[in-house]
């Protein structure tokens, strides 16, 4: 004779709350898991949608990552556990510890199929979904984005799906990642010399959100001194910067590789990747030229083996180390984000576009900051297709404006980099000289800001521009007394420039930067040039009336 349903419902009820006496255990955030056959492993949460792996528990103790106590539901399953928060169900198998993710929306993002480590071998692999595309894993010299149908050993293991996840190993180890190279639908993540398989797993599911949830992982790197963004000579680098792998490659094979480097690099996480002009000291000059200039547009530009250079070469490595030294306000702030927000300086496009699936293929191209489209041509070519994400562009060289979701073809310059400001942003610039004003170039015609990083000060000035009822307004609120010449492009020749409660500028024809209380416009260019100085913890505001 059958048990009622009743009796039956509660059976089942009690079977599973003794597997869970003896399954798992919580203490904080850290689940202790025992699987059959006597083995162990543990997860641990550090945000609701970021979550730690750790199996073989082989070495010390981790230390709680997490400050306080996260609301995790656990419940047991007939086959394991899950675990439920505001922003993913985790559900881990109690006969082998697989893990598989999706969200409260029932959407799968991520699943295991086989999970071991013994005997100093561990291998993870997991599932990798029709038209799943992976992006990381270090600083390699691929053209390609996607990393999927590669097998690499990367110094960084650490890679983002564009399924919104990202994840990254834990345990100092050589790591092999295949791709869904040699399984098809497979991902197989091999590792040796080591006691434990550890690894991280966050949601985003922007890039921007990973880069946020992986900083509560890691903390924050050292705050930067402006000297570390100038050019470097000699072998130290600062905190937090990484060099890039030393390629067998030499001349333009090199210098490809490099710019490559730069955004997988960026795509792995590496906050400051550095560029090392060493490398290229026996090159062509026409290589030497394009390998300075991509280079002071790096995170970190360096030469380690700094030697006296001569004739033109010379010439080159001036240039390129006074064109640093003018970005380092732009760079100092973009260094504060990666310290307070765990961006790395370069935004390739994938994190700068991520719904724009044209756009996040290129690993040819990258933004420095939000402001600067960089397209490094490595290879000589007179001309290049370039590919302009979504919004007015306007060429740094020539001065024309491009509409973008579209690719367009652009003579190379001289200096062998294509570079564009995006319109509606403001990009400072220090003066030519140390005692010309820093410059705030503004390209309109949307509305801009950026904020200067004050290190002495501790915080940041504030630079605003846009249309306001009818005129042009730029507005400059320094934490610092600091002269400043607003350079705003694309303009026809305003009217009358007047700064708030002070009245009208006076219009000079001098060619030098604006003095303040001036102001000049330069016809060629189609550029307004306001000079104003503002005293400390103070705003000044202009209008461009036209």
């Amino acid at each position: 004779m059958s048990p009622p349903v009743w009796l039956a419902v509660a059976l089942a009820s009690l079977s599973l709350q003794a597997h869970q006496s003896t399954f798992w255990e919580r203490k904080q955030n850290t689940f202790h898991l025992k699987l059959e056959e006597g083995a162990t492993m543990e997860v641990e949460f550090v945000t609701p949608s970021t979550f730690r792996v750790r199996r073989g528990l082989a070495g010390p103790a981790r230390q709680p990552i997490a400050d306080s106590m996260l609301r995790v539901d656990a419940s047991a399953t007939p086959a394991g556990v899950q675990f439920e928060t505001d922003d993913l169900i985790l559900h881990v198998t109690r006969r082998d510890g697989l893990v598989a993710v999706r969200l409260p929306s029932s959407i799968a993002l991520y699943s295991e199929a086989a999970a071991m480590v013994r005997e100093g071998k561990s291998l993870l692999e997991l599932a990798a979904r029709p038209g799943e595309k992976f992006f990381g894993l270090g600083a390699r010299p691929q053209p390609v984005a996607d990393a999927r149908g590669l097998a690499l050993k990367p110094e960084t293991p650490f890679f983002v799906s564009d399924r919104g996840y990202a994840l990254w190993m834990g345990t100092p180890a050589l790591f092999e990642f295949d791709m869904a190279k040699s399984k098809a639908g497979a991902v197989r993540i091999a590792g040796s010399g080591l006691e434990r398989l550890e690894y991280y797993f966050a949601f985003g599911p922007s890039l921007k959100e990973i880069w946020e949830e992986r900083l509560k992982v890691d903390g924050p790197i050292a705050d930067p001194a402006p000297r570390d963004l100038e050019m470097i000579l000699g072998p130290r680098l600062p905190r937090g910067a990484s060099p890039l792998p030393a390629f067998r490659l030499a001349g333009q094979d090199l210098l490809c590789s490099d710019a490559h480097a730069l955004v997988h690099a960026s795509l792995s996480g590496i906050l400051m990747p550095a560029f090392d002009l060493a490398r290229y000291k026996g090159a062509e000059l026409d290589v030497f030229r394009r390998a300075a200039n991509l280079g002071a547009l790096a995170p970190i530009f360096q030469d380690s083996q700094p030697l006296a250079f001569e004739g033109e070469k010379a010439a080159v490595v001036a240039e390129a180390k006074a064109f640093r030294k003018r970005l380092n306000f732009f760079l100092l702030a973009y260094a504060d984000e990666a310290r307070v927000r765990g961006y790395p300086i370069i935004h390739p496009m994938f994190h700068q576009y991520p719904r724009d699936l044209e756009a996040r293929d290129h690993a040819d191209s990258f933004l420095l900051g939000d402001e600067l489209l960089v397209v490094p041509v490595c290879d000589g070519a007179p001309r290049k297709r370039v590919y302009l994400p979504l919004g007015i562009w306007t060429n740094w060289n020539t001065g024309k404006e491009e509409k973008g979701r579209r690719v367009v073809t652009v003579d190379t310059p001289h200096s062998g980099v294509i570079l564009f400001v995006k319109n509606g942003s403001i990009l400072p610039l220090g003066g030519v000289s140390e005692k010309d004003p820093l410059q705030l170039h503004y390209y309109p015609k949307n509305g801009g800001e950026f904020f200067l990083y004050e290190p002495q000060a501790g915080d940041y000035s504030q630079a605003h521009a846009g249309p306001a009822a009818g005129v042009y307004r730029v507005e400059m609120e320094s934490k610092v007394a600091r002269n400043y010449e607003w350079v705003v492009h694309n303009m026809d020749k305003p009217k009358s420039v007047e700064q708030v409660e002070s009245g009208p500028l006076a219009e000079t024809q001098a060619a030098d930067p604006a003095r303040p209380g001036m102001w000049r416009y330069d016809a060629a260019d189609r550029t307004v040039h306001i000079g104003i100085h503002s005293p400390a913890h103070s705003g000044v505001i202009v209008n461009l009336r036209f």
